[in-house]
């Protein structure tokens, strides 16, 4: 009786440290058990594409994870042959599993209780390599709190954060673009846009941001739009190969709105 109860009291013990392992030191975590082993990911990525599908990936240095399915939204996205959703598991940029490929099935549950700006939700599924020769299976696997930005192992970076009247503004998309020699990022949610403005030939230093000058920014929520009148853009990094600018910034908008933007920070690819 006694060795049952300490059997319990370990199993137990093993469970909420699963449970603190997750909610505290893995967060956001794309996570499941791969074959009867442990799959976890360093670093993991909602994006949206082009077509308007999204990509939920993670990896690690010798595996990646990535599902592509026809919305973000919450809802069942069935996995196998046929479906317009997928997942693909790579080995060592070699070996790939597609649940498009042989006797593939499965599902990805997206929950609705995940906060603005991230996706969670779980899955399982059976995969296939090419020649159907060799399958993988992912169980008990776990999506949470995964947030929108640019794809994990991916060239382009587009991350913008913000805190907007102390509300963290976690944006779903990020666009830049370059015209006349001025760089716009513009990052928004489903309630907000934040938008930021400096010349393309910016070096590294520290810029006032104002309502008429070089640097701007301004803030929209719910279709109405405040523009910046104080405020301070400090580009960190430019890096002229990669067309990438990385930097901190802090702004105020006028009357009426009277937005307060604070623990500004960005990395933008042209």
């Amino acid at each position: 009786m006694r060795a049952t109860y300490l059997l319990l009291l370990i199993t137990l013990g093993l469970f909420i440290s699963c449970e603190e392992n997750l909610d505290k030191d893995n967060v956001p975590a794309l996570q499941a058990s791969r074959n009867g082993e442990f799959f976890g990911s360093d670093q993991v990525s909602v994006t949206n594409n082009a077509d308007g599908t999204v990509t939920i990936a993670g990896e690690n240095p010798l595996e990646r994870l990535r599902f592509v399915l026809t919305s973000s939204n919450p809802g069942v996205y069935p996995l196998g042959q046929g479906s317009p959703n997928e997942a693909i598991y790579t080995f060592n940029n070699q070996q790939q599993f597609s649940t498009r490929t042989g006797e593939s099935n499965g599902t990805v549950v997206l929950s609705a209780n995940s906060p603005e700006g991230t996706v969670s939700g779980d899955f399982s599924f059976v995969s296939y390599t090419p020649n159907a020769q060799d399958t993988l299976t992912m169980r008990k696997g776990v999506i949470y709190q995964v947030p929108f930005g640019t794809e994990v192992g991916s060239d382009i970076v587009n991350t913008v954060r913000a805190m907007i009247n102390g509300t963290a503004l976690n944006p779903t998309t990020v666009a830049t673009n370059a015209a006349s020699g001025v760089v716009i990022v513009n990052a928004n949610n489903s309630n907000t846009t934040l938008l930021l403005s400096f010349p393309q030939n910016v070096t590294v230093g520290s810029y006032d941001i104002t309502a008429t000058g070089n640097y701007r920014a301004s803030v929209t929520n719910n279709g109405t739009t405040a523009d910046a009148i104080d405020g301070t853009l400090d580009i960190t990094i430019v890096n002229a190969a990669r067309r990438q600018y990385s930097g901190i910034f802090s702004f105020v908008t006028g009357p009426p709105s009277n937005v307060t933007v604070t623990q500004g920070s960005f990395t933008v690819t042209l």
